[in-house]
């Protein structure tokens, strides 16, 4: 009788996990790591993945969409979470996961920061998360912080990127969140081929990895050499992180075992973060920043960054300007002006918010403006006094006194510029080249839109360190201005400005951006989808201007690439009284800006997507 209720007992129980196991499937717990994948999937998205600098492809789906920055394996990863009944949330989530995985901690970190704007289709509502940095409590002489190229523990921040996933997962994922760790899991216990990119940014920060013996073990092959293009990368504690995270969630990286490693580790080179910095990270939502733009509605990420601020800023002045009467900016000497007007003003709302530079003094004196909190530099009414003042003879005189403000509190000096061209010249001959963050957005079938920034926001692999194989960022190593003005445990506001458009109420264009020139590169792709009805693909390969010059005594010279516009158009402007800088392809570093997006066709319901050919990314759906 025993032996019959002891078999009843085992039966009962292999049941319940047996039903636990269907439910787990049913529930969101889809296999989406590249063991799932169709036949031949892996091998086509892995050569993808060596390749770079090739003409893109127009690509068109019908259901669901996913384009990144840097990535196709990753990429890949974000279509099978959609195939899968997932979100955009968890395609774009899961695509940055292994992102981090595939590029190895150099340019973007699991220890890092994101940001997404995200469309929900069922409410119609528009939402911002912010998961950037917060600055150590202990901290409380920021500006005493060494700077880039003297490593310390006290330039690393707390970061936000895990609680970003977890907080944007809570709310907008179908899957499982254990899901979404899969591909990047696979991929760190298999192993991944190094491309060429990958092997520049190790070999351009040797010195730093050889540091440290964990990362130098991570990141050499097991004769001492450095990883080199073609090589298989694996990275098996990083697997065992990843695992923890899956199982305990971000927890594990803000209160658990890791974090404790993490402390531990930080303040053995000088660090002052605690345990207590990370238990008490919290991500930010907020209202996104937003505007009309003729039938459209644009949305942008909402406080404390100022970035949303500057691109809702500027949609409001390119309204007025109407720039597509002139013709193309490319074409039209006018219109191209303009249109730099209101790029490099919109660029000063950050300044002008957070009072900084004596530039709202500077701005006073020529347009009548007592308010710049964030609802008046996005408001209608400011945008027709400063387009009214761009239009005056004064225009140039208040340019001219912006111009001096800029260039005699810049913190930017001449060693700095050196450092940055001579890292440049390391990584020139690297294919995919991209700098310290990376981007995705993502659409699903029932119309769902979230468009991603994340980063590692400081030198490749930080200054070295790396924590059960998650990479340490150093990002205080430049920032310690902001840190000063945000005080000790608070909120760095950085600048990223992934924006969501609707034409008529309904999703219409997702898009995101990194580099330098990210507000540049958003305002015209964005423009020449709008206005010109281009898809991504042909709006992204159009001739664009770049950012303002780096060096503080050019700072009233736009840069733009040489061959991007004709001599004559370039003349025109700079008789207009703009100064122009022509940037030949290997002087051009900080300067541009790495813009993806995806366009729904309002009549078809067919999505496009488009990625530049400055990064290795691509448009995958189905």
């Amino acid at each position: 009788m025993k032996k019959k209720a002891f078999l009843f007992l085992v039966i009962m129980i292999s049941v319940v996990f047996l039903h636990w196991g269907c439910s787990k499937k049913s529930a969101g717990y889809p296999d989406l790591s590249p063991a799932g994948w169709p036949e031949g999937e892996l091998e086509k998205y892995s050569q993808l993945s060596l390749v770079s600098g090739v003409p893109k492809p127009i690509v068109e789906a019908g259901k669901g969409m996913v384009v990144g920055g840097c990535g196709p394996l990753a990429i890949r990863a974000g279509v099978e979470a959609l195939k899968k009944g997932g979100s955009a949330a968890d395609a774009a989530l899961t695509t940055s996961l292994t992102q981090v995985c595939l590029l190895a901690g150099s340019n973007v970190s699991f220890a890092g920061v994101m940001f997404m704007v995200y469309y929900d289709a069922e409410t119609g509502k528009t939402h911002s998360l912010h998961a950037s940095w917060n600055t150590v409590k202990e901290e409380t002489d920021p500006l005493s912080l060494p700077g880039m190229g003297t490593p310390s523990g006290r330039q690393v921040l707390v970061p936000g990127f895990m609680a970003g996933v977890q907080a944007a997962h809570q709310r907008f994922g179908k899957l499982s969140f254990a899901a979404l760790f899969e591909p990047a899991i696979y991929f760190a216990e298999k192993g991944f081929l190094v491309d060429k990119a990958l092997e520049v940014r190790i070999k351009s920060r040797v010195d730093e990895i050889a540091r440290f013996p964990v990362t130098k073990k991570i990141l050499t092959r097991e004769n001492g050499e450095l990883y080199k293009e073609g090589d298989l990368l694996k990275q098996p504690q990083l697997a065992q992180t990843l695992r923890r995270v899956a199982k305990e969630g971000a927890d594990y990286m803000y209160r658990g075992e890791w974090a404790k490693k993490f402390v531990q580790g930080v303040r053995k080179e000088g660090g002052k973060i605690t345990l207590k910095d990370l238990e008490d990270y919290k991500v930010m939502w907020s209202e996104p920043a937003h505007t009309t733009y003729r039938e459209y509605e644009i949305f942008s990420l909402g406080p404390p960054s100022f970035d949303g601020t500057s691109i809702i800023g500027a949609f409001n002045l390119l309204e007025l300007a109407d720039l597509e009467r002139y013709g193309h900016y490319t074409r039209s000497a006018k219109a191209l002006y303009q249109f730099i007007q209101v790029s490099r003003f919109s660029g000063l709302y950050s300044s002008l918010g957070l009072g900084r530079k004596g530039l709202r003094e500077i701005v006073s004196k020529y347009i009548p403006l007592e308010d710049f909190s964030r609802e008046s530099l996005m408001s209608k009414q400011t945008a027709r006094l400063i387009w009214k003042k761009m239009q005056g003879p004064s225009w140039n005189e208040l340019k001219q006194d912006v111009y001096l403000a800029l260039k005699e509190s810049s913190s930017i000096d001449e060693e700095f510029i050196k450092e940055t061209e001579k890292t440049r010249e390391k990584k020139v001959s690297a294919r995919g080249k991209s700098g310290h963050s990376d981007c995705v957005v993502a659409v699903d079938e029932e119309g769902n839109m979230a468009a991603i920034v994340h980063s590692i926001n400081s030198p490749y692999f930080g200054f070295g360190l790396m924590v059960d194989g998650v990479s340490v960022a150093n990002a205080g190593s430049f920032m310690q201005e902001s840190m000063a003005e945000v005080g000790p445990g608070g909120r760095l506001p950085e600048s990223t400005n992934q924006v969501i458009v609707l034409k008529n109420g309904k999703p219409f264009l997702a898009t995101s951006c990194i580099g330098g020139g990210l507000r540049e590169a958003t305002l015209q792709c964005v423009i020449n989808v709008l206005d010109f009805n281009m898809d991504p693909q042909t709006a992204v390969e159009m001739p664009y201007f770049m950012t303002p010059a780096l060096r503080p005594a050019e700072y009233n010279k736009q840069t733009v690439g040489e061959g991007q516009f004709s001599k004559e158009i370039l003349e025109a402007v700079r008789t207009m009284g703009q100064e122009i800088k022509v940037l030949p392809k290997d002087k051009q570093w900080l300067q541009p800006g790495g813009w993806i997006g995806i366009k729904i066709d309002p009549k078809t319901g067919k999505l496009k997507g488009g990625v530049p050919l400055m990064l290795n990314g691509v448009a995958a759906g189905y």
